[in-house]
This record gives structure tokens, C-alpha cells and sequence, in this order.
């Protein structure tokens, strides 16, 4: 920084007023014009200003501090272990090499956003978001950049996927050409992901192929597991299934050897939910099965999807007593958590629960329960999420239902709506 905006940043960093700062040394008009670089000020008035906001006369290099903000960062970038990152982050503080230079010291504030993003810290990271936006007009151009990709993270973190995407696109813009080839794959695969949660399944094919050519010539193995998990549900939306699955038997693949449970979980399932779309009914469950081993327990909406997708293959395979063995499973998975409609206030969570109490209500032949539940509840979750699948799966049970009660005409009605569906799911190729 030049002298005016390291005085500007350090007044505005201690909260002093234009007028405070400039009392008894120089008019605040003077004060403004150096600070905006319209003049230089006076070794005396330099001096005086320096002496009241407790700074040197001028930054001292400092290879040290640059070292430890580099390798805070770089930990960041691919954080696998978030003990690890907190116990380096507690290490590095409060270290007064972080404070004696005014670039390393908005580098590091910078980083910190993302730190507590990364540790989920989510009202701390809000709070070091809003207090930098005081500091953007300080920023080079890859800390303005850093700034808006972490701004991004945090409301992907809160699932504001549209602000998360257009925060991302505009990282984009902005990126300076000397960003290194893995940052430019994270904000790729951010992006990527983004557009897959926003159903914009080109996009997010595009940007997640990008992130993963980056990744192979850099060779990051755990975000090439999560780029091919990312372009195989885009492709499943496409209707690709064998593309899909090519998808996720690499994912698998590379996946089995990093030992990274979640990731596990993540690809055996949507790997065996693709088969369950395909109609492999064995296959899915074999995968599915084989997920289950690897899920956190407290992940509780994804094992409430397990179950349901393991009583929709068996049920197919006419494996009732197998199908009541899962309903039961989950049933007691509820009881213990205590759920109903009005507890899981997360949308994917909520329609995890109504997914499976349908289901279960299906198998265990509670027939208006169903209809209920699934009409008033679950299309609609459907339809806003356009998972169209299980819109056709569902409308078309509803359709058996209503015939087996001898209502012709709204199981009819039913059967066109599951074809329209299914029409929709293969629309695109």
C-alpha cells in the first residue's frame, strides 16, 4: 500500500473518525486529499499521524508473516482433516507477524473468512465478512477475487445457491491471471456444484469437466472423486444413466483408495441410485447396502433415503418381507430422533422424512395415509425440486391405489401425470 491507504486502512481498522485522526496535526480536507493519493504529506505530519494510530513510518518486510499466511492458506484450499486446520489456526492467532504488515494482515483476514467457514463458524465467518467489506478499497486483485469466491462459499454454506452463484461468477471476472491452476479448479468445482444444486446441468457439467482436467494435471484425488460424482449426477439428470455410471465407478475407484468415509458413502449410494433408476434393482441394493457401512450417524436424511431407495429396489424384486425389513429400520431411526412434519425445517431433510413415511405407509398398506402424504406433500416437494423420478414412481403407486379402490378416473389421472414424469426425466439427451 502507499502511504495514504496504509494511513486510511489502519484509521479505519482502530474505527477513528477522519476528523479525530487529523486533529491537532492537519485539516480533515488535507488528511482526505493523502489519503486518497491527491498528495503527499510532511515528514512531520507523517510522523504525528504514524504516532497516533501506533504505527512505524513504514511497513517492515516481513518474509515470516508471508510464509505463515501462505501456509495457512494453502491448508485451506483442501482442508482434510478440520482438527488439523484448527489447531494450526490456534497456533498462528494471535502471532504479531500477522499484524506488522499491512498486506500480510488483510491476506490473513481474508483467510480467516474461510476458515470459519471451513470449521463451521458460520456467525463468525458473517461477522469478518461484513467487517472486511470496510477493507475491500485496500484489496490487490486476487485478495478482491479471494474475497468474493469466500463471500460465495458462505451462502453456498447456507444453501442461498442463486447469491452463491452469481458470487461465484463474479469471482470469476475478476480472477487475476496468477491465480495457481488448483485455486482456479476449486472456484470451477464451486461453481460446478453450485449449478448442480440450481438443476443449470449444462453449466454445471461445463464448469465441473474444467475443474476436473485441473485437478488430473494436478493430481488432487479427493476432488477428482467429488468432480466425477458431480458430472454423473448432472448426466443422470440428462438422462445419460451409462454415462453416469462410467462417472461413478471412477469416483469409486479412486475413492476406495483415499479411505475418506462421507465419500464413500456419497458415490456407493448415488451409484446405486442410478442403478435403481436403470432398474438393476440387485445392483442398487448391493451398493446402496455397501453405502450404509460408510454413512456418519448423524447424517440422518441420507439414511432415511438409503432406506427408502432399498424399499423401492426390493419391492420391485417383490422382496416384501426384505422392504418391511427397511420400513421398520427407518421407523425406529424416526422414533429415536423424534421426527415429524413440522420438525426437519431443512427442505432436503423434510422431504427426506415425507419421502420415506409415503413409503412406509405404502408398504404397510395405511392406503389414505399414503394418498395424504404423498398429494399434499411429497409431488409438491417434487415438482419444486424437479425430481422427476420419484414424481413418476410415486404418482404411478398412487395410480395402483386409486384403481385397486376402484377410482378409475383419478387413477388415470394419476398414470398420466407419472408418464409426464417420466417424460421429463429423459428429455434432455
Amino acid at each position: 500500500m502507499d502511504t495514504g491507504l496504509r494511513l486510511k486502512y489502519h484509521r479505519l481498522k482502530k474505527k477513528i473518525s477522519l476528523e479525530d485522526a487529523a486533529s491537532g496535526i492537519l485539516s480533515p480536507r488535507e488528511l482526505k486529499k493523502i489519503e486518497s493519493g491527491m498528495k503527499e504529506p510532511a515528514l512531520k505530519e507523517l510522523e504525528a499521524l504514524c504516532k497516533k494510530l501506533e504505527i512505524p513510518l513504514a511497513p517492515k518486510d516481513n518474509p515470516i508473516g508471508k510464509v505463515l499466511v501462505k501456509n495457512f492458506k494453502t491448508a485451506l484450499l483442501h482442508p482434510q482433516n478440520k482438527g488439523k486446520i484448527m489447531e494450526q489456526y490456534s497456533d498462528i492467532q494471535d502471532h504479531p507477524l500477522l499484524s506488522v504488515d499491512e498486506d500480510i494482515e488483510l491476506e490473513y483476514r481474508i483467510q480467516q473468512i474461510r476458515y470459519f467457514i471451513v470449521t463451521g463458524d458460520l456467525d463468525s465467518a458473517e461477522e469478518k465478512l461484513k467487517d472486511m467489506e470496510r477493507f475491500k478499497e485496500f484489496m490487490d486483485q486476487e485478495q478482491f477475487y479471494l474475497f468474493h469466491k469466500y463471500n460465495g462459499n458462505y451462502h453456498y454454506i447456507l444453501n442461498d445457491f442463486d447469491k452463491a452463484l452469481k458470487t461465484y461468477l463474479m469471482a470469476e471476472k475478476i480472477a487475476p491471471t496468477t491465480v495457481p491452476a488448483t485455486e482456479k479448479g476449486d472456484l470451477y468445482y464451486s461453481i460446478g456444484i453450485t449449478s448442480s444444486h440450481l438443476h443449470e446441468t449444462e453449466m454445471a457439467y461445463k464448469y465441473t469437466d474444467m475443474a476436473l482436467k485441473i485437478y488430473q494435471q494436478e493430481f488432487v484425488p479427493k476432488r477428482i472423486v467429488e468432480c466425477h460424482i458431480n458430472m454423473a449426477m448432472t448426466q443422470n439428470r440428462f438422462g445419460n444413466f451409462r454415462t453416469a455410471i462410467d462417472h461413478f465407478q471412477n469416483a469409486l475407484t479412486i475413492g476406495r483408495k483415499l479411505e475418506i468415509d462421507i465419500l464413500r458413502f456419497t458415490t456407493e449410494y448415488n451409484l446405486g441410485y442410478v442403478y435403481l433408476l436403470n432398474q438393476e434393482f440387485e445392483l442398487s441394493i448391493s451398493h446402496i447396502e455397501t453405502s450404509l457401512n460408510f454413512v456418519p450417524s448423524e447424517y440422518t436424511a441420507d439414511i432415511l433415503l438409503s432406506y427408502c431407495a432399498l424399499i423401492m429396489a426390493e419391492y420391485e424384486l417383490n422382496n416384501m418381507d426384505k422392504s418391511i425389513y427397511w420400513t421398520k429400520k427407518g421407523f425406529e431411526l424416526v422414533q429415536s430422533k423424534k421426527l415429524s412434519l413440522d420438525s426437519p425445517t431443512n427442505a432436503i431433510f423434510k422431504e427426506a422424512y415425507i419421502q420415506f413415511m409415503c413409503l412406509y405407509h405404502f408398504i404397510h398398506k395405511n392406503y389414505e395415509e399414503f394418498k395424504n402424504l404423498t398429494l399434499n406433500y411429497l409431488i409438491p416437494s417434487f415438482k419444486n425440486n424437479e425430481n422427476f423420478y420419484e414424481m413418476g414412481y410415486f404418482y404411478n403407486h398412487l395410480g395402483n391405489v386409486y384403481y385397486n379402490e376402484g377410482a378409475i378416473e383419478k387413477a388415470a389421472m394419476s398414470y398420466k401425470d407419472a408418464q409426464k414424469a417420466f417424460r421429463n426425466l429423459i428429455r434432455i439427451k
